[in-house]
């Protein structure tokens, strides 16, 4: 044993330095890599500037640039930046490069998901009204982040076309999924409303339906906040399914109108809590003090979360204050905790008030 521990030790000493000069080498190979990239960046910037700059396309661009994310990612920028004529010629650029032709070859399989996924992005940032059909192709891709890409293409796009193959689309993906695909919808705008709100007629009457996939168009409508998405809201809050009441609600307080504030009121006495709780916060974006004693009445509410979001929105309103400083005396003392809650919070509590919070159980 004696005789084998300097062989041993030498082994070891061996393998350590193997070790540490193979993390050198890997560092500075690294290091190697990251400076080349800088330089590529650089020149690609520089070489794009002074087109943009003296306006001359070159005859001939070199086919690698077209394949090499760093190019895509200046011209990008260059995109984004800027509009008017220069923005035009960006796009003559884009054109002249053949980069989105390079960019869909990279899209679709066999390429691995990680190329994928990096070539629609670049696709989305650069894609113009022409490359609409072949998003729309996408949103069949067997990968959902690529789905997610190629709607939020659309939707920056403003191809409000697509609204209704997203929400279809909604119907038949996983749950997760479906809250993903609708945050394109807010990127179309006011002139989604329509078809968002004709989509959400034929749902209705639809048993394939998803109770999620309409919910999350009626909070879309919310996001938006036009007035013409009222009349569709109105009938969801007032339909059988639980998720349906819950997401009108929200997003009527968006709306402003006289009718959305007086069904809003009508959902206060709602069999569900969640829309109740809902409802009252809804409440808040509305800004009238007129509702503040009605609002008062739910600090009295079986349920915490209610309470709760009540005295927020009396800490909101016109006249709420006040209505909060009452209710510290109530003889419901889930009522006076709520309002002493607020009020807290508000830094406004009575001299002679107690700061002290009393914590519930549900």
């Amino acid at each position: 044993m004696d005789e084998l521990l300097p062989v041993i030790t030498l082994l070891m000493a061996t393998a350590t330095l193997i070790a540490g000069l193979t993390l050198v080498a890997v560092k500075l190979a690294h290091r190697i890599i990251l400076v080349g990239r800088g330089v590529r960046s650089a020149i690609y910037i520089a070489a794009l500037g002074e087109m943009i700059a003296t306006k001359l396309l070159p005859s001939h661009m070199p086919r690698q640039w077209a394949r090499d994310r760093l190019f895509h990612q200046a011209i990008i920028d260059y995109r984004r930046l800027l509009s008017g004529d220069d923005g035009e010629f960006v796009d003559e650029l884009i054109k002249r490069s053949k980069v989105l032709p390079s960019l869909r070859r990279r899209i679709q399989p066999p390429w691995l998901n990680a190329i994928r996924l990096r070539a629609i992005g670049s696709y989305v940032a650069l894609a113009s009204q022409q490359e609409i059909p072949y998003l729309r192709s996408l949103l069949t891709d067997r990968n959902e982040f690529v789905r997610f890409h190629a709607a939020h293409g659309l939707g920056r796009l403003g191809d409000v076309a697509s609204v209704p193959l997203i929400l279809d689309l909604c119907v038949r993906v996983r749950a997760w999924e479906v809250a993903k695909l609708a945050d394109s919808l807010p990127l179309f705008g006011r002139e989604a409303v329509y078809p968002i709100c004709r989509w959400i007629d034929l749902a209705w009457q639809s048993p394939n339906s998803t109770e999620q996939a309409v919910a999350e168009a009626a909070r879309t409508l919310g996001l938006i906040g036009d007035l013409d998405a009222e009349m569709t809201l109105l009938e969801l809050l007032e339909s059988d399914r639980r998720e349906w009441r819950i997401a009108a609600a929200s997003a009527l307080g968006r709306i402003g109108s006289d009718s959305s504030r007086f069904a809003l009121l009508r959902a206060l006495r709602d069999e569900s809590w969640e829309v109740r709780a809902r409802s009252v916060r809804a409440l808040a974006y509305l800004a009238d003090g007129s509702v503040a004693p009605i609002v008062s009445g739910l600090l009295s509410d079986s349920q915490w979360w209610v309470r709760q979001n009540a005295a927020e929105t009396l800490g909101e309103l016109p006249g709420g204050v006040v209505e909060l400083t009452k209710a510290l005396e109530s003889e419901d003392h889930f009522a006076a905790d709520a309002a002493r809650n607020q009020l807290a919070e508000l830094r406004l509590l009575p001299a002679g008030v107690s700061p002290r919070l009393s914590v519930e159980t549900q």
